[in-house]
Parts: structure tokens; C-alpha cells; sequence
């Protein structure tokens, strides 16, 4: 009975993990204007940009994540400003970096009183994949210098449905403007 609970706990444990959602990092210039931001326009990625794509081009995935943020500026206050000088400038691009895919261990073990013998071996073999993360870089229009940067890490993965990447690009999108502007 208590291995079956133990057994049950890992599983919830494991199952909110995955859903956890991607890893998101951000930083900001905290002497930049942000409570005078009120519209913003697109901005094409840097020139920088696109050795670290590795070949994404994925004009699907560009729309979604433009969408995506553009709602959520929308949700902020913020107005897309296409016939004059916005206050902020967005860009988006992928990046794409080999990552190595970790192992799940198996372990059992028994024990009587304070002694015990356990054993446990690696499942799965060890290889290295492909991630696709996005960055969004916020830029001031009249400095034009970057003022927030946010990462989302595993995001821009393959998916089986449009609707499950729609879903993956919104959740990251929203962890990453969750903290914009930096209060």
C-alpha cells in the first residue's frame, strides 16, 4: 500500500514537471523610461540573429509569435503604432542550440530497520537533440538601445497539432512578458 502511494506520488510529481511549461529568463535596463511606453512597433531581428537561428525559418512560427505578443502587449495597454515613432521597438528570432536529452534512472530497493540494499540503472540511452528557443528583445525608439530581453527556453519544439504549438508559444510569451514592464 505505502509502494503503490509512493508510486502514485512520483507520477503527479513527474506529470507537473512536464506541464510545467518552459524556462524562462529575462533582464532588463532598469534606468529605461518603461512607465512612458505607451505604443510599440516591429522591428526586423538583428543581423546577429540569425547565425543563432541554425537555418529556423518557420514563417508559420514567426506569425503565431507575433500574434502571440501582440495580444499580450494588447492585454498590457500597449498600442501597435505603425505611421509614427512608437516608444518601443520589438524583435523576435529563434535560436537554435544542441542540447543532451537527459536519462531516467530506475532504482528499487528494500530495507530492515537502519539497514538497506538498493539497486537502480539508467532507462533510455543519453543523445543529443535539437532545442529551439525565442528570444524577444525590447528596444527604445528614440536611444535605440535594447532595454529588456527575455528568453524562453524549449519552446519552438516540434508539436503534433497547431493548436498544441499555438498553446506552447502562448504560454512561453506569457511567462516572458509576465514581467514587462519591470514594475
Amino acid at each position: 500500500m505505502k509502494f503503490s502511494r509512493t508510486l502514485m506520488a512520483a507520477g503527479v510529481l513527474a506529470g507537473l514537471v512536464a506541464c510545467s511549461g518552459p524556462e524562462v529568463r529575462y533582464d532588463y535596463d532598469a534606468k529605461a523610461g518603461f512607465a512612458s511606453y505607451q505604443t510599440y512597433d516591429w522591428q526586423a531581428a538583428p543581423r546577429r540573429a540569425a547565425a543563432k537561428a541554425g537555418g529556423f525559418d518557420n514563417a508559420i512560427m514567426n506569425n503565431r509569435v507575433k500574434r502571440a505578443v501582440g495580444a499580450a502587449l494588447a492585454a498590457k495597454g500597449f498600442r501597435l503604432e505603425t505611421s509614427a515613432n512608437p516608444d518601443f521597438l520589438v524583435s523576435y528570432y529563434p535560436v537554435r542550440n544542441s542540447d543532451r536529452s537527459h536519462q531516467a534512472h530506475l532504482g528499487l530497493g528494500f530495507g530492515l530497520g537502519p539497514m538497506g540494499v538498493g539497486v537502480g540503472a539508467p532507462v533510455g540511452d543519453r543523445h543529443a537533440e535539437e532545442v529551439g528557443s525565442m528570444v524577444l528583445e525590447i528596444q527604445d525608439f528614440r536611444t535605440r538601445t535594447v532595454v529588456w530581453k527575455a528568453t524562453a527556453v524549449k519552446v519552438l519544439e516540434s508539436s503534433d497539432s497547431p493548436e498544441e504549438a499555438d498553446a506552447a508559444v502562448q504560454g512561453a510569451v506569457t511567462g516572458m512578458l509576465k514581467k514587462f514592464p519591470p514594475s
